[in-house]
């Protein structure tokens, strides 16, 4: 039963964690609230992701909420208990928001990530048809793809007369927490580099355009599953079936280490809320040097990406 006036906290500056609570909130929307009223609580940055949601229906994060509404939150606070406060790692990202903003999990076509707007993308100037796009920086020390195994990859795409793009954030990457971006790529001379030059609609776009997207598990991999595109994803710490949404006739291959340690976070039931440490106290960890470029080489041939 919802109350007659509903503020949803979306508490989070995670891309990942807000484009898997956005199904919940819009079927909230549809079937609860055509009588009712509701405001969702957000930081500016993410509007974007809810474009579903009316623009006098947002209100700031961590402003004063009306004290007549009902309050749901995306994560709760640090002391609550019981299943809410399993961590996204032990349950399907997509049913996490189910939990903590409707307290039921709805089926995963139910869950399907919704895209995002399409907007014009030609101000970038490059044949998008004939690329591929590479997600280069990351949040997470655990969740990334080594330099030199990004260049064979760029190199190969290039190889087969397709375009390499490079995308993603560097410096400080999250508006939330101070966590800067974790990569020591560099730009090697071809290709196209779009690193901190796309919004979220327009990397949305992008990728919708490209042949493949290519990368871990991370926010700019979740903006590519609101789309059609193939996807190539690198999951080290969290299992795959916890992350990978409902994609209908879209494809997604998932790139995993093999080691006895893999998926940590979902099969060892920690709380690793530091994601840049290794349980096994390794300073470079073995599921990273796992997620090779002939994985993702290979992965690419079994699309038919060329």
């Amino acid at each position: 039963m919802f109350a007659n006036k509903t503020v949803y906290v979306l508490n989070s500056a995670a891309v990942g964690d807000l484009i898997a609570a956005a199904p919940t909130l819009k079927h909230a929307i549809d079937v609860y609230h055509s009588k009712t009223e509701y405001l969702v609580a957000i930081y500016d940055d993410f509007k974007d992701i809810f474009s579903f949601v009316p623009d006098d229906k947002f209100i700031p994060i961590n402003s004063s909420y009306p004290v007549d509404f009902s309050i749901r939150t995306l994560n709760p606070p640090k002391n609550a208990t019981g299943i809410c406060k399993l961590t996204p790692s032990r349950m399907k990202l997509t049913e996490y928001g189910c939990v903590n903003l409707m307290g039921k999990i709805l089926s995963d076509i139910e869950l399907k990530y919704i895209p995002l707007k399409t907007v014009n993308v030609d101000r970038f100037n490059v044949d998008f048809s004939k690329s591929v796009i590479i997600i280069t920086t990351y949040r997470d020390k655990q969740r990334t793809i080594l330099s030199n195994e990004l260049l064979t990859i760029a190199q190969y795409i290039q190889s087969k007369g397709l375009i390499p793009v490079y995308v993603g954030k560097t410096g400080k990457i999250s508006i939330w927490k101070d966590y800067p971006a974790i990569s020591d790529f560099e730009y090697p001379g071809f290709g196209v580099d779009l690193r901190d030059q796309t919004t979220l609609c327009e990397l949305a776009s992008i990728m919708s355009k490209s042949r493949a997207v290519i990368g871990m598990d991370s926010g700019p991999i979740h903006i590519a599953f609101t789309t059609d595109t193939p996807v190539i994803a690198g999951f080290t710490t969290v299992a795959p079936s916890k992350r990978i949404p409902y994609r209908g006739l879209a494809k997604t291959i998932a790139i995993t280490p093999n080691i006895f340690c893999n998926f940590c976070e979902s099969d060892w039931n920690l709380n690793l809320w530091d994601f840049n440490h290794c349980p096994r106290k390794m300073q470079l960890a073995e599921c990273v040097t796992k997620m090779t470029a002939v994985k993702f080489i290979n992965a690419m041939n079994e699309l038919n990406v060329f």
